[in-house]
Parts: structure tokens; C-alpha cells; sequence
């Protein structure tokens, strides 16, 4: 397995940075901690959808950082950021709309920076 590295350092670190919010995003929806699972089912999932996100939550911060597969990985992200953001619209609980749009931003960012 190769890591990626940008052309610029610029490149690498938005790369990383996506793929470590990720990862934070799996550990935490991993833990399965109460509020968590309420979270989701208040979103109108299973209380067990945590551990799903979680599991595509870490295939994106895998695959972001393995060469050659970012962009399997931003897009992976992508879907599950605008599924998240679905299911907040859908119940308008629009206060939770920010980390999801960073999370977009962050996988865009990443997704540009050196056209590899």
C-alpha cells in the first residue's frame, strides 16, 4: 500500500486533514456511546447505523490517503456527507447542518488540490 503525497505540501495536508476528520468521525460514531446511537435514530436510522457510518467513515480515510484511491474515497465521503445532511433537512434540525458541510469542504479541498 502506497501513502499518498501530494505535489505540494499543501496537497498532502489537505489530504490528511480530510482523512483524520474521517477517522475521528469513525472513532466516535464507533463508540456506539448513548447519544450517539439516539442521534441516529432521531435522524430516522437504526440505532446501529453508527457502527455502519463508522465502518464507511474509515474506508474514506483509508482510501483518501492510499495512493491512487483518493478519489474512491472523496467519493464514498461525499455520499455519506449528503446523506447526513439529507436526514438533518429532511427532519430540520438545520443547527446540525455545519460539521457535515465542513466535512464537504474539507473532501473538496482535498479532491482539487494537485489534480492527481
Amino acid at each position: 500500500m502506497n501513502i499518498f503525497t501530494g505535489a505540494t505540501s499543501l496537497d498532502t495536508i489537505l489530504v490528511w486533514l480530510a482523512a483524520g476528520a474521517f477517522l475521528v468521525g469513525a472513532i466516535v460514531n464507533a463508540s456506539g456511546h448513548p447519544k450517539i446511537r439516539a442521534g441516529f435514530v432521531r435522524l430516522g436510522f437504526p440505532f446501529w447505523w453508527c457502527w455502519v457510518t463508522a465502518a464507511f467513515e474509515l474506508a474514506t480515510a483509508v482510501l483518501l490517503i492510499t495512493a491512487g484511491t483518493r478519489y474512491i474515497g472523496a467519493a464514498l465521503g461525499a455520499c455519506i456527507m449528503l446523506a447526513a445532511i439529507g436526514a438533518i433537512v429532511r427532519i430540520r434540525n438545520y443547527r446540525e447542518l455545519p460539521p457535515p458541510f465542513v466535512f464537504l469542504l474539507l473532501l473538496a479541498l482535498a479532491s482539487v488540490s494537485g489534480q492527481v
